[in-house]
């Protein structure tokens, strides 16, 4: 089975105008049969939110290689373990950078992929959405948001309820995508609650062209397309089954 990915992160225009960093980060890392892709948004209100974005999913992209046989069959306690997992990284990163870890806060989407079986985690807002083996499209984890919808989770939560996990084969699934909030306001619709036609689309130019290729399109449209109904950072992550084709 062969997996692709490409994605895109772009600074805001309001960090811009402030001169902060983007606080939105993206991973991914592959090898011998495992796959992690991951993408998480820094809390505005966190003055280190970029490095915690960054730095947690540099660890769960190494915790879940050792650990993916655990969370899927454990799966009446994965979601309090692995917030457990989740807080001591997070205290960890904020003594070695001598912060607060509540200055690390950061939301969480990522899938990670064993051989044919795969696990997708999400804390937070922005939307995860499929094309299962059919290439139909659906949303697998809405966004969650408090009272209000400016308000969400982050990693620092200590409620493991806000930990949702999703199991599955690979044999259902033929692509995924990743999305910020500030993707998601140009993606999704909050009053059907599903994703518009064009991001099936977007998971499908991983069939035409390359990884860089598709990287390079997304980050164009991040700042050319998504940037004007946003000012928020903004960040994408696309995986899609290798799909053969008669290109001739």
């Amino acid at each position: 089975m062969n997996l692709v990915t490409a994605f895109a992160t772009e600074q805001g225009v309001s960090h811009k105008i402030s001169d902060t960093p983007c606080q939105d980060s993206v991973l991914v890392k592959q090898e011998d049969g495992y796959l992690f892709l991951g993408l998480a948004d820094g809390a505005g209100s966190a003055k280190h939110s970029d490095i915690g974005s960054n730095l947690i999913l540099k660890f769960l992209a190494m915790h879940m290689q050792i650990s993916f046989e655990y969370y899927k069959k454990n799966v009446t306690i994965a979601n309090k373990n692995l917030l457990a997992r989740i807080h001591l990284a997070l205290v960890a990163i904020a003594k070695m950078k001598r912060v607060e870890i509540k200055d690390l806060s950061s939301t969480l989407q990522f899938i990670t992929v064993y051989y044919d079986e795969f696990i997708i985690v999400h804390i937070g807002d922005g939307v995860i959405g499929v094309l299962d083996e059919d290439e139909n499209l659906s949303v697998l984890s809405e966004p969650e948001n408090g009272e209000f919808s400016h308000i969400t989770y982050f990693t620092t939560t200590l409620d493991a309820r806000k930990v949702r996990i999703y199991r599955g084969d690979m044999k259902n699934l033929n692509g995924l995508i990743l999305m910020s909030d500030g993707v998601e306001e140009s993606l999704y619709n909050y009053k059907t609650k599903t994703l518009v036609p064009i991001t099936k689309e977007i998971i499908q130019w991983l069939d035409y062209g390359s990884e860089e290729e598709v990287s390079s399109a997304l980050d164009e449209n991040l700042k050319n397309v998504f940037a004007i109904k946003s000012s928020d950072d903004l960040s994408i992550a696309i995986l899609r089954k290798n799909q053969i084709k008669d290109k001739s």
